[in-house]
């Protein structure tokens, strides 16, 4: 298709080529190294870790030592916190104080969305 002997190109070979030279110099064109980070960060996972690492530091606080105890935070996907219980009765006390927690950790990492917790019995 490329080749130039044949004659001149048809105007369907010629947008053809344009498009092709576009796509690769798209490609080349320097990105800001903030986004490139981001990305790399969120493919990594390190993103996930940080998050939830700095979540295990405020869990004490928002929750009070008591609770701590018997209970630790895990994965935060889409706004929702999973967090490991030790027994039924933490998972009921958890569940009354569900919003004053919600509203002390957002206080104390308010880069992170928060919507809900839900809790699981661990054994």
């Amino acid at each position: 298709m490329d080749n130039h002997d044949d004659g001149p190109l048809t105007p369907e070979q010629e947008a053809w080529t344009l498009a092709q030279i576009k796509q690769r110099r798209s490609r080349l064109e320097a990105k800001p190294i903030g986004s490139v980070v981001r990305r790399l960060m969120t493919k990594s996972g390190y993103g996930q870790t940080q998050a939830t690492s700095e979540m295990q530091k405020h869990w004490a606080a928002a929750v009070g030592p008591v609770l701590a105890e018997r209970s630790r935070p895990g994965n935060l996907s889409r706004g929702v916190l999973l967090v490991y219980v030790s027994d039924s009765g933490t998972m009921q006390e958890l569940y009354f104080c569900k919003r004053k927690i919600i509203a002390s950790l957002q206080t104390a990492m308010p880069s992170i969305q928060l919507k809900d917790i839900r809790t699981r019995v661990t054994s």
